[in-house]
Formats: structure tokens, C-alpha cells, sequence
């Protein structure tokens, strides 16, 4: 039987999640005294204060949503074998580019074992004590990673201890996959007993009784009844658990006392247990994020904001940079959602109906990622201007602004991280392309003047914005659709979609009412060169050890993207991609194999076609290549061709200057992005054309 009100709870321990990144992350390594000495104690955020960005990529959240995913991408849930978990790293990390820290061999555990894995090592070998060692394979990266698989699995903490070690053992070993276990183990059972010291007792059930984990939460949850001061318990574990005694970057045993020590202090009490926990120090992003995420779960989704209002100022933000650029800036709410229907099928619990838009605002209380914009009249936009709250009687999001009469005030929410600060890397695609429609359903109640914006880069370097048609006014009788078809971009990305407010009555206040946004129609991108590269191309993923403009024997302009030993990509679109086709002037330079792909889902899973030889080869990859399809080919070294890959449903199409030469089926891959491909050794690509639906 399911659990009661399942999404909300795992919408409210994603909150905890992010919420205790973003109000740990500022002071990242820093002690216990000098936090004090400057903060006193820390409830609330303090980013504002060191002059960096509250919504950040960090490791923390893109590696517990992304590698939770192994569950749903093995297609067997629970049953998903351990060697999998590794290919999950393997399919959306990037070296240098996605996820993780990527601080080097026996310097980050977790690229360490990234690196094993490309080497062709299998999880859990990958992360053994015995290939790694003691001191690197017992950092905190397991433990801050592990929280999605408690979230999967609402009610059993065997299960989700079960699962924790599968994959925390990709990257960790010994009383880092204790630590983790502990951590799942507890969010799973937090999702019908909310008593601390139960779920205390339940954690250290799943471990063995005289393992060093076991033997901290006996020290630490006595200290705490006896001190009745955290102060004085954190003076303890800094004596015989400090980071003097255990070595490396970050090890899990000093991290995991102090979140004991926080959920024995603060056991009802969200903003008291992050305020403890962050003011002790040390790795404070990963800390605070494990608390959170608990704490969320104890006290629901209602309180976590009863003390402090840590959700405004963030509107339930996500950067979240993998191989998959479809969600790298997402929200709270889309990946609660996500993570919940893995749990349903993990559970054996019947699917429960999906969004049925884009972006459904009748749900939960969620911002979904919008947020005020600075006006173009110096107006000060703060919590005082616009603020948003879930309107219950109709189920949507509502807007309140406080304006001028006459005033003009945006909303947006990014389709891209590069329109958004980040900390680790932070690279993506957009989820918005020239020729999709957007639609947003306004209710009555609303108003003003509202009307639809996207915003991207013109050909001469400034900001354009197209709009929808407009809401003039009030709605106070019924409701209207906005509709907005993106133009044409010119091969640049739309960065932002959002809401412009205009205020023409006699008052000062005003109210719009959002039901929905969909996604509808087809989509284009075309360019007769793609951009300079030197810092990557606006709105691709690329990834290459080397990228120019033409050589001196070129008779036409070309880009060249480069890999020296291993395969690189260069690639545009998301997940909403269904049938597609990509044409490109092509150019080989000293390739091993080079060429186009498409339904790209990461790299372990897209469509190719490409020049191996004398050979143009269509090829699957899922977790290993299949050849689908092959030909020999006039395809010499320098030349350039025209050459097109297309998929419509399950057939794939390969045409070469004009004649369809290649066709096969696949019933694996349905979606995806599209771009090019191009192992040890250079392409060429000059004009390019993109096109399909979602």
C-alpha cells in the first residue's frame, strides 16, 4: 500500500536537499570559530554576506539526482545489478564538465573512481579500499550522493539500505558506505515515522554493530543527553573524531557526527538542525544538505519554512549539469516528481498520473524556478514588489506585485545555465528552440496586463525578446491562453521564458493566476557556421581536447571539434526531442570515426552515424555498441560531404550527398538531442540544419 501523500513527501525532502546546499555552500571549509566570529549562530542565508550566488551547481544535488537515475535507466528498479550503477556514471558524466569535483587521481575520490571506470574497471571494484585505499575510499562523497535512494523507497529502510551500498560503492568503500546506508536508510523510514530516536536507532540498525559509524552514533547521541550544549559535543567529536585524526580532503566520519550531533539537538525542528549543523563547520554544503533533506521529511513540507523563509529568494531553483542537458536548470518540484515515479515502480506501486502539462501549477506550492526580475525603471524588486504563493481554491500559481500605476515587471524562469551563476561547471542546452509553440493558461482573477516573453542573443551581440499576444487587463470573468511560437534565433539559444506585468489601472497591486505551461509543435535550428568556440558554443554541450576555424586547404568555412585518444561530442537539444533529423557540411580530419548522431541521452546511449574507414557505419549505442546498418563510402580524408541522419518513430534513415545509402530500425532509443560525434582525431562541420517535433 502506498504511502500517504508519497509526492509531497519527496517534494518536501528534495526542498531539505537544495535548501541545505545553498545555505551551506557560502562558507564551504570553513571552522566552527570563525563562522561564530562572524555570523554567530547561522539560521538563515548568508551568501548575500560573502558576495556569491545562492542557486549554484554543486555536486551535492547533481550527483544525488542524477545517479539515482540508474534505477529507471536499467529499466529493473531494484533489482538493477551493481556493475550498472557504474555505467549510470559513465552515461552522464563528462570528465572536467559534469557532477563532480574533478580535483584527480587519489586527490577526489569520486573522479578516482571515474577514472577506473573509463579504464574499464567494474562497480564496486571501481571504489574498493582495495584498489583506492583506506583514506580515499572513506570520503563524504557516498554519503552526500545517497539521499535519492531513500527517497525511492518510502517506508523500508532495508531496501534503501540495500540499494545505498550498490551505489555508493561505485565511488566508496568501508565506513563511507556505512555512513550512506545509515543516511538512506532513515529517509526511507522517515516516510511514516517521524520520532527521531527511532530513526536514529533504525539507521544504525542497518550496519554492522562495531563498525566505526555504529560506534560514533553510540558516542555522539550520549554526549548530546548528557551535554544538553551542542557547543560542548562538538568540542567532543573534534576531540576524538576531528579532522586532525582522519585524512584526505574530506572524510565522512568527522561530517557524520556533526549531523548526528544536529538531528539529536534539533529532532522537530528544521531551521534549529541546519543552524547547528552549519555553524559546526567543516563540509557544511554536504552536511546541511543530508540534514536537510531528513529534517524535511520529519516535519513535512508546511514547516520547513515556519522560522525562516528560505524558499522566496531561490523560487525552488536547480542547476543540474550532466551529459543530458534536458534538465540542467530544473527545480524542486520536476525532479520531486521524477524521483517519485522511480520510487512507485521500485515499490510496486501503481504509477500515478504524470503531469499533464509542461508545467502544472495545481499541485503543489511551487514557484517551478520563476522569479522577479530588476524593472526597467530602477524599481526595486524585492520580496516587497512581487511575491508568489499556491492558490488553493483553484489549484494554480499566483503572482502578487506592488507597483507604480504605469509600471512594467517581469517574472522568468531560465531555460539555460548560462543564464544563471553557477559554482561547479555549469553547462547545458536549452529547452526552448526556434519553431516551438509555448502556451500558458492565465485563470480569472488576474489583474493586469500580462503578457509571454522568451528572451535570447541577436546577431549583433544585444538581447531580443519576442513576445505572446497579451491579457489586457482584467480577467474577472473567465480565463485566456497565451501562445507564443519562438522565432527564428539564428542559432542562438532562448535563455529565459517569462511573464511581463503591466500596470495601467488606478492601483497599486495586482494578481496573475497561472494554471499551466505546455510545449507544442515542432522545432529548428540552423546555422551556415556554427559560432567561435573558444568558449563553447552558447546553448551546446561540447566536449574536446581541441577546437579551430578552417585550415589554410579548406575550401569552405568549417568549425573543427577534436578528441586525442578517446570520443568527444558536440551537441544541442533535450529529451523533448522525439522525431529528428540533422544535416550537416561535413569534413573528416584524421579520425578514427567521425560523424553525425542523434537521440543522444547521454554517452552510453544515442544514434550514430559516421566514417570509419572507407565504411559509413549506423550504429546504436546502449550500454555497448550495436551496428544497425553499414556501407562502403567515397569518403576521403579532407572532403567535404553532405550527410544527414534522421529518425521517424523506430526508423533510421543515413542519406550521403542527397542518396538515402543506409536504414534501419531501433526500438531502444526515442528521444534525445543531436549533434556530432568524432573519435581520436578532428570534423570539420560547416552549415548545419536541425529540425523535428516533440
Amino acid at each position: 500500500m502506498a504511502v500517504k501523500d508519497y509526492e509531497e513527501q519527496v517534494f518536501a525532502g528534495v526542498l531539505g536537499k537544495v535548501i541545505g546546499v545553498y545555505a551551506g555552500r557560502p562558507f564551504e571549509g570553513w571552522w566552527k570559530d570563525r563562522l561564530e566570529a562572524k555570523w554567530g549562530l547561522i539560521d538563515h542565508y548568508v551568501h548575500k554576506d560573502q558576495n556569491v550566488p545562492l542557486v549554484v551547481s554543486d555536486d551535492d544535488i547533481s550527483g544525488t539526482l542524477t545517479f539515482v537515475r540508474a534505477l529507471e535507466d536499467s529499466g529493473l528498479y531494484e533489482k538493477t545489478p551493481d556493475e550498472f550503477f557504474g555505467e549510470t556514471w559513465l552515461n552522464y558524466l563528462l570528465e572536467g564538465k559534469t557532477i563532480l569535483w574533478w580535483g584527480g587521481m587519489g586527490h577526489s575520490t569520486e573522479h578516482t573512481a571515474f577514472l577506473r571506470l573509463k579504464a574499464g574497471m567494474k562497480s564496486p571494484q571501481s571504489g574498493s579500499i582495495e584498489t583506492n585505499g583506506k583514506t580515499v575510499a572513506e570520503q563524504i562523497g557516498a554519503q552526500i550522493f545517497i539521499d535519492g535512494f531513500g527517497l525511492v523507497c518510502p517506508g523500508d529502510p532495508q531496501l534503501a539500505a540495500k540499494l545505498a551500498r550498490k551505489a555508493a560503492s561505485v565511488s566508496h568503500d568501508g565506513e563511507a558506505v556505512n555512513a550512506a546506508v545509515v543516511v538512506a536508510g532513515m529517509e526511507a523510514a522517515a516516510f511514516i515515522e517521524k520520532d527521531m530516536e527511532k530513526l536514529l536507532d533504525i539507521g544504525v540498525s542497518l550496519i554492522p554493530k562495531d563498525c566505526l559509524i555504529a560506534k560514533l552514533h553510540r558516542d555522539v547521541r550520549a554526549w548530546c543527553k548528557k551535554d544538553r550544549d551542542w557547543r560542548k559535543t562538538y568540542d567532543r567529536i573534534n576531540e576524538k573524531y576531528g579532522y586532525h585524526i582522519y585524512g584526505g580532503n574530506c572524510h565522512v566520519i568527522p561530517n557524520h557526527a556533526l549531523m548526528v550531533m544536529a538531528w539529536s539537538y534539533a529532532p522537530d525542528d528544521f531551521n534549529k538542525a541546519l543552524a547547528i549543523v552549519n555553524t559546526a563547520g567543516w563540509d557544511t554544503d554536504c552536511n546541511s544538505a543530508n540534514v536537510g533533506c531528513l529534517m524535511a521529511l520529519v516535519v513535512g513540507l508546511k514547516r520547513i519554512c515556519e522560522d525562516y523563509d528560505y524558499r522566496s529568494e531561490m523560487a525552488d531553483r536547480i542547476i543540474l549539469p550532466t551529459a543530458d542537458g534536458t534538465r540542467s536548470v530544473t527545480d524542486c518540484l520536476t525532479e520531486a516528481l521524477q524521483i517519485a515515479a522511480i520510487g512507485r515502480k521500485v515499490m510496486g506501486w501503481r504509477p500515478l498520473k504524470g503531469e499533464s502539462h509542461w508545467l502544472d501549477f495545481t499541485k503543489f506550492e511551487s514557484a517551478r524556478g520563476f522569479m522577479a526580475e530588476p524593472t526597467e525603471r530602477g524599481i526595486r524588486v524585492d520580496d516587497n514588489i512581487i511575491n508568489w504563493c499556491f492558490d488553493k481554491p483553484d489549484g494554480c500559481q499566483q503572482f502578487t506585485f506592488w507597483m507604480p500605476i504605469g509600471g512594467t515587471a517581469r517574472v522568468s524562469k531560465p531555460m539555460m545555465p548560462g543564464s544563471v551563476t553557477g559554482g561547479y561547471s555549469v553547462v547545458g542546452t536549452s529547452k526552448l528552440y526556434s519553431g516551438m509553440t509555448v502556451k500558458a493558461k492565465l485563470l480569472k482573477g488576474t489583474t493586469a496586463g500580462v503578457r509571454m516573453f522568451v528572451r535570447y542573443m541577436g546577431a549583433d551581440g544585444k538581447t531580443e525578446m519576442a513576445y505572446s499576444n497579451a491579457a489586457d487587463g482584467f480577467l474577472a470573468t473567465g480565463d485566456t491562453m497565451l501562445s507564443l511560437t519562438i522565432p527564428e534565433t539564428n542559432g542562438q539559444p532562448v535563455t529565459d521564458l517569462g511573464f511581463e506585468i503591466n500596470v495601467t489601472q488606478t492601483q497599486w497591486q495586482g494578481i496573475i493566476r497561472i494554471e499551466y505551461i505546455d510545449l507544442e509543435g515542432g522545432f529548428h535550428y540552423q546555422t551556415d557556421r556554427l559560432p567561435a568556440v573558444r568558449n563553447g558554443i552558447p546553448g551546446w554541450i561540447v566536449d574536446c581536447d581541441m577546437s579551430r576555424g578552417r585550415f589554410s586547404e579548406d575550401k569552405e568555412e568549417l568549425v573543427y571539434f577534436g578528441k586525442n585518444s578517446t570520443t568527444g561530442y558536440a551537441y544541442t537539444g533535450n529529451r523533448y526531442w522525439k522525431d529528428q533529423s540533422i544535416e550537416a557540411r561535413l569534413a573528416v580530419h584524421l579520425a578514427d570515426a567521425a560523424g553525425l548522431m542523434c537521440r543522444w541521452q547521454g554517452t552510453r546511449r544515442y544514434i550514430s552515424l559516421t566514417r570509419r574507414g572507407n565504411k559509413l557505419v549506423l550504429a546504436r549505442q546502449f550500454y555497448g555498441e550495436t551496428i544497425l546498418a553499414e556501407c562502403d563510402v567515397d569518403w576521403k580524408l579532407g572532403d567535404v560531404h553532405d550527410v544527414k541522419l534522421e529518425c521517424k518513430g523506430n526508423d533510421i534513415i543515413a542519406t550521403f550527398d542527397g542518396k538515402k545509402v543506409l536504414k534501419a530500425k531501433d526500438d531502444k532509443l526515442s528521444d534525445g538531442a543531436a549533434g556530432f560525434i568524432y573519435s581520436v582525431g578532428m570534423l570539420g562541420i560547416g552549415r548545419v540544419n536541425i529540425q523535428g517535433k516533440i
